[in-house]
């Protein structure tokens, strides 16, 4: 496998195009969101109309055909700036797209897909339930045939955008004697749909930007033109759309390390303490060490992962077995890491900045609390180093 990665020059320009629009039009929109704990509108609207919903997906289905790498690098820069809207993009375009576009039928792809890669449709991702989280195929959501429909009842809890989503792609158990193989089966609802409501939206530590919902799907009739993917196959539907999510979460964490590492550098520069910048101090220049050295690491397996899923395609009828397992790999790797090592960046930058940086409404306080859901979704890390371990010690190192 080549380790060899470079940006082009018109990824660069990307970059620059992106940061430039993420400062003008997100950072401002940031305080107000967090205080408010509001949903932020205006500003997702604004990204929408810009196409940056639609980054990884191909121009003929609406989206700007920048693959992974375009949406890490986008992820990137936006991560700098706040992780709620982060997660917002994240949970539409990995986990909302990517099964439309790995696993959606022509019509489907039509329908559902490329509305939302426009930015006219706001999609979410509705796996996990009051009794099912990291054991993710025991699902107590049930799909029954009725004839030539579908009756969907059971309850997710959550669910990021799941307030404001305009299509939820649910998992339910079709099987439950099968349970994730076999027996799992991915769903579009739609909202408004006779039967679905959404429930109360959680209050957290952080992310106060996204909406965490509940919803309560009764009796909810489809028809088969909602089924995504195969009848049974939900949870290779999930686990695939989860593979890109969590190196899109490695793009957010990479630049919410920068951004903190930055911060630190400038702030330990700039503080005085025994007559000397607080930089000057060994205990400080490890710390800003260890950010720098993290950074470095994490930019490389971002963008590795990234332009293997794009090397890989679409057609997942083309992907080898050992190109599963090594994106499945990868991903895992990514977002353990990733998310640790954004925590410890984010905790020590932090410490750094002293009694300032525990006030609230500073960048580095609202970075702090946002940070710590990354070790928990998209699979907690615990699960994570299950799948590397399994993997490792299936095929070698």
């Amino acid at each position: 496998m080549a380790f060899e990665f470079s940006f082009t020059a018109d990824q660069e320009a990307f970059r620059e195009a992106a940061r430039a629009f993420i400062q003008r039009v997100v950072a401002p929109a940031v305080p107000a969101m967090d205080e408010r704990e509001e949903f932020p509108a205006a500003s997702v609207r604004a990204l929408q109309q810009e196409g940056y919903f639609g980054i990884p997906v191909p121009e003929e289905y609406g989206g700007l055909g920048l693959g992974k790498v375009g949406y890490c690098i986008f992820l990137e820069e936006l991560g700098k700036v706040d992780a709620s809207h982060g997660t917002i993009v994240g949970a539409h375009t990995s986990l909302g797209m990517t099964p439309l576009l790995y696993f959606g039928t022509e019509e489907q792809r039509r329908r559902w897909l490329i509305p939302a890669a426009k930015g006219d449709k706001l999609l979410a991702f509705s796996l996990t339930e009051p009794g099912s989280g990291s054991d993710s195929g025991a699902l107590s959501t049930l799909a029954e045939s009725v004839g030539d429909r579908w009756s969907l009842s059971g309850t997710k809890l959550y669910v990021s955008n799941g307030a404001e989503a305009d299509t939820i792609i649910v998992f339910a158990a079709t099987d439950a004697k099968l349970g994730p193989n076999g027996g799992v089966t991915a769903f579009l609802v739609d909202k408004g749909t006779s039967g679905f409501t959404v429930g109360r939206c959680e209050k957290k530590m952080g992310l106060h930007g996204t909406s965490t919902a509940e919803l309560i799907f009764d009796h909810v009739d489809l028809d088969r033109d909602h089924v995504l993917g195969p009848v049974g196959r939900g949870f290779v539907v999930a686990m695939t759309a989860l593979d890109v999510g969590r190196v899109s979460l490695g793009a957010t964490m990479l630049g919410g390390m920068h951004t903190a590492a930055s911060e630190a550098i400038k702030f330990a520069s700039q503080r005085t303490q025994f007559g000397h910048p607080i930089s000057d101090f060994q205990a400080i220049q490890f710390k800003i060490a260890d950010m720098a050295m993290h950074e470095h690491a994490l930019r490389q397996m971002v963008y590795q992962a990234a332009a293997h899923q794009d090397r890989m395609g679409t057609d997942v009828a083309k992907w080898s077995r050992a190109d599963r397992a090594d994106k499945t790999r990868e991903s895992a790797i990514v977002k353990c890491l990733a998310s640790e090592w954004g925590v410890q960046a984010i905790s020590e930058s932090l410490q750094i900045h002293g009694g300032l940086g525990y006030i609230r409404g500073t960048p580095i306080e609202r970075a702090y609390r946002d940070a710590r859901i990354t070790l928990i979704f998209e699979g907690t890390n615990e699960i994570q180093r299950l799948i590397v371990a399994r993997d490792v010690l299936a095929r070698g190192l």
